[in-house]
């Protein structure tokens, strides 16, 4: 009968005796042997379970020739087949070899040991940690596992920005200041994007701020009310927001982003007297501390996914003396107001960016590089934050640095599951000197001196998040809905504008029912203050127009401001009062100037435009303008003007120098004309202003600001 032989390999058998605290010297047969004795089954080494008697004796007169051999020579035909006759080699079978190569590889050979003495129960797992070599085993098993598991999740994968949900949330704190530099730096022109929410006490040239918080930016998870009259609940989440035109019927994704400032500390500068009225560059100002807080909120239209409207919300003490400020603006503007429009990217400096606004759906991955929305972005390589690991970001303002109005940059650290911005630093000088680049074309230079203001503005500050809440829904933006406002229904029919400049009239078309004096009356007194006014007399008898107006109103009387324009670019202003119907008697000239700065002649670019009757009606309507009305609005609740409510108008053309300038970054010179409403009121301690401006042409808001401070 042929030999029955074990189905182990001699390694498992020897990791059997291992285990069950045997030698492990001698061939396959004998390890089988010394196994059985130890009390092991048949099963467990290999072999079958039931034998014959007979077949039991063949094998054990085998195994007493077998035994004769040398105990170290290992037959080639049981433990080496020949490679024909190999089976394959399974991985689990050669971990186990290795793992008893490496336990008995300096173990001398054990003489053999009677039966009595050996264990006769089979090693539970609790025996085998008491080995001194299986511990060593397990340590470093774990130790090459933990290695292993480190190294598989220190490795960072390439990924696409994540876009955003509805209910996002994320906390961050914002730190002001790069080594001795403050946190904003603005001078002369800049100093109305800090004077929009403050007004100052002094004539300052020169401001820096300072400032230590934390922000919060959301996304507002709307409700069912915000659907009401839609076909559907499918895009709940979006909100109903306010156009310019006044209809509240666009959806809308809200991203709010909350400011807190536990210091906002501000350093002011004046003219100097001794220096030729200069403005010093050091902070030679004492800074007065402070705390503020700032809210924006963001409303994406969610079809076009154009920014529909931009609103903020401002309070603060500083000096121990409180500011409150609230500004809406539709289309275009922001916190950096102009340089918004013509900066396209630059209001990304202000807050966490929103990562698919900079790179989309490309795959960020070290050496990555790509431009949006000015911005040239290249991702440097991996960095760590904390325990986590991220992709680090530089990117660059190009448009900044083509134009030579100076330098931006930013750094961004990045990480898969978040859609914002984990961490960013922002380094920021703007100037329209020209000083901060080796070389401007005279393009750059003409370009820099008339799109931006006079004076200098620095951002440096830095955001790390500290806390991340992802929403389940992602946004409806590229969606259509049923409620959604067709622009050219809202807007004012083109039927109703008046080509008063084609027609060489003197100002825009007023016939208002709604003020004492239109400007149709007031522009008669110029025929009753005689020469008073014969600079502006002469003006517009040969051509020239009035570019803006203002009138003030007190019971029966309006004191009118008009600035007019000749021909030759000369230009000034005349003030006067008119009581009752124009004559002699009732035109009061009162004061007149000039221009330093010339105001620019050109009589083609002016637009056709709606009177300012039609406007006044549209702004006034509750419907459509509820914020407008009201005790903190320009119209009563009745719909009528507050007594100390002003309008102005205010028509903007490209001069002959503009011109050449704008010819090369657009098809079109035409200029605007917009209407102005504003109004100045006292309240206990407070002073409040509120003022709304107004496209001309078609009856869109651009937007409306309100600024409170306690009076001096």
């Amino acid at each position: 009968m042929a030999d029955e032989t074990s189905s182990l390999t001699v390694a498992k058998l020897k990791a059997l005796c291992v285990i069950n605290d045997l030698p492990t010297s001698g061939k396959k047969a004998e390890l089988v042997e010394r196994l059985l004795e130890a009390g092991l089954s048949r099963k467990e080494v290999g072999l079958s379970e039931a034998k014959s008697a007979s077949k039991a004796v063949q094998e054990a007169e085998e195994e007493v020739v077998l035994s004769l051999e040398d105990e170290t020579t290992i037959s080639v035909e049981e433990d080496e087949p020949k490679p024909a006759k190999q089976q394959p080699v399974e991985e689990e079978d050669v971990l186990e070899a290795v793992l008893v190569a490496d336990l008995v590889a300096d173990e001398p050979e054990e003489t053999f040991t009677p039966l009595e003495s050996k264990r006769q129960d089979v090693a539970t797992l609790a025996d085998m940690l008491k080995s001194p070599k299986v511990i060593a085993v397990v340590v470093v098993s774990l130790f090459i596992g933990a290695a292993g598991w480190w190294y598989i999740n220190s490795t960072l994968e390439p990924f696409t920005a994540e876009p955003l949900r509805y209910g996002d949330e994320m906390e961050y704190i914002v730190s002001g200041g790069l080594g001795d530099r403050p946190a904003v730096m603005a001078s002369e022109g800049f100093l109305d994007l800090v004077f929009n929410f403050i007004e100052p006490d002094d004539d300052y040239c020169r401001i820096f701020l300072d400032y230590e918080g934390r922000g919060t930016l959301a996304v507002t998870q709307g409700n069912s009310d915000d659907l009401i009259g839609m076909s559907s609940q499918s895009l709940l989440g979006a909100v109903r927001s306010q156009g310019p035109y006044g209809s509240n019927d666009w959806l809308a994704v809200e991203i709010a982003n909350t400011y807190e400032f536990d210091d906002f500390d501000i350093g002011r500068n004046t003219y100097s007297l001794i220096n030729q009225g200069s403005c010093p560059e050091a902070e030679d100002g004492a800074y007065v501390p402070g705390e503020a807080t700032l809210e924006s909120r963001r409303h994406i239209e969610l079809k076009e996914q154009v920014t529909l409207s931009t609103s903020f919300d401002f309070s603060a003490t500083i000096d121990n003396k409180p500011y409150e400020g609230s500004a809406k603006t539709f289309d275009v503007g922001g916190l950096l107001g102009s340089l918004d429009v013509i900066l396209p990217g630059v209001s990304l400096m202000l807050q966490p960016i929103e990562l698919q606004d900079l790179f989309a759906t490309d795959v960020i991955e070290e050496g990555a590089t790509g431009e949006r929305l000015g911005w040239r972005w290249r991702v440097v390589g991996q960095d760590t934050l904390g325990d986590d690991k991220t992709w680090k970001i530089a990117a660059t303002h190009v448009d900044i640095e083509r134009l030579c109005l100076g330098a931006a940059t930013m750094e961004i650290w990045a990480e898969e599951n978040n859609p914002w911005a984990t961490q960013q630093t922002v380094d920021v000088v703007i100037s329209n000197d020209g000083s901060l680049q080796t070389s401007c074309s005279p393009f750059s230079e003409a370009f820099g001196d008339y799109v931006l203001p006079e004076g200098e503005l620095e951002l440096h500050h830095s955001f790390k998040a500290t806390k991340l809440k992802r929403g389940s829904k992602v946004l409806d933006l590229g969606k259509d809905y049923n409620t959604r406002p067709r622009a050219n229904l809202l807007a004012l029919d083109e039927g109703l504008q008046e080509d008063w400049a084609g027609q060489d009239k003197l100002h825009p078309p007023d016939a208002s029912n709604m003020r004492e004096h239109t400007l149709e009356q007031a522009m008669q007194c110029f025929d009753h203050i005689g020469g008073a006014a014969s600079g502006a007399n002469a003006a517009l008898d040969g051509g020239g127009y009035i570019w803006r107006g203002l009138d003030k109103r007190s019971g029966s009387t309006t004191q009118w401001n008009v600035s007019w324009v000749a021909p030759d670019d000369t230009s000034g202003w005349v003030l006067f009062e008119l009581d009752g119907e124009p004559s002699s008697d009732n035109c009061t000239y009162l004061d007149k100037g000039t221009f330093e700065e010339l105001a620019s002649y050109n009589r083609e670019s002016i637009p056709a435009v709606v009177n300012i009757s039609l406007l006044e009606e549209r702004l006034s309507d509750t419907s459509r303008y509820p914020q407008l009305s009201g005790v903190d609005g320009v119209f009563d609740s009745s719909g009528n003007y507050h007594a100390d409510s002003r309008m102005g108008f205010l028509v903007a053309v490209p001069g002959d120098g503009a011109n050449d300038i704008l010819g090369q970054l657009t098809s079109t010179s035409v200029g605007a004309t917009t209407l102005d409403l504003s109004r100045t009121w006292g309240e206990g301690i407070w002073d409040h202003t509120f003022a709304v401006a107004m496209d001309a042409t078609d009856g869109r808001v651009v937007g409306w600001t309100k600024l409170s401070q306690v009076g001096s």
